[in-house]
């Protein structure tokens, strides 16, 4: 069985970010985060390894959105953890 460690914490980051509904629009401030979230997760899902890690990496690039300065440093966290590196 795959580790679904990776995409329970995409789908985490989704619902933390107001936006459960995975399959809708991004809107709002941080829709681009949302948009690269959304990409990681269907990278994740389609067994694509290096588009997933490039979406991670573009989600947290896309963080400044994030008004609230300790959830936008956990938020970064999460990622780096996801990303690896």
């Amino acid at each position: 069985m795959p580790d679904t460690t990776g995409l329970n914490t995409i789908d985490q980051l989704i619902v933390d970010l107001g936006s459960a509904n995975v399959g809708t629009q991004s809107r709002g401030p941080c829709g681009l985060l949302l948009e690269h979230l959304r990409s990681a997760r269907t990278s994740f899902l389609g067994s694509m390894a290096g588009e997933y890690r490039s979406s991670l990496k573009e989600a947290r690039e896309s963080v400044a959105c994030v008004d609230d300065k300790n959830a936008r440093t956990e938020i970064k966290r999460r990622l780096q953890i996801l990303i690896g590196d």
